[in-house]
């Protein structure tokens, strides 16, 4: 679970005195511990899906007008928080299975279930619908 990966790192970084990955880690960690104590089994999706919370409002803070040495932390969290993620497609290997896909003459309906099945975190959603568009339009 990403958990423990999690809580180790978080360890490290405080011996290291990395404060603002500690201070972000311990976060993360409490927010995914908290879930976990609401009485539903925490999967290492559920877990992913905490973490693109974080990244997700960290891109909405960044479209604000902040001060140059805020952004350079919101970055810095960033490229910390993506380093637990499931590594992301390029768009370039997503439009080559959705070409197979619709040469074998899917339809939308079943092209973003097969990617959810077989590429679950790994992808991002509107590419893959506009890939479908674009090729099938």
């Amino acid at each position: 679970m990403l958990i423990e990966t999690i809580r180790k790192d978080m360890q490290n970084a405080k011996l290291a005195r990395e404060t603002t990955k500690a201070n972000l880690l311990s976060t993360l960690y409490a927010e995914i511990f908290t879930q976990s104590k609401s009485g539903k089994e925490m999967t290492e999706e559920d877990e992913i899906k905490i973490i693109r919370k974080f990244v997700k409002n960290a891109d909405e803070t960044l479209a604000f007008d902040v001060s140059d040495e805020a952004k350079l932390k919101l970055h810095v969290e960033k490229k910390i928080l993506e380093n637990y993620l499931p590594k992301q497609m390029s768009k370039e290997e997503i439009e080559k299975i959705v070409d197979s896909l619709v040469s074998e003459g899917k339809t939308m309906k079943e092209i973003m279930p097969y990617f959810k099945e077989k590429y679950n975190g790994m992808y991002d959603g509107r590419a893959v619908s506009e890939a479908v568009k674009s090729k099938t339009t």
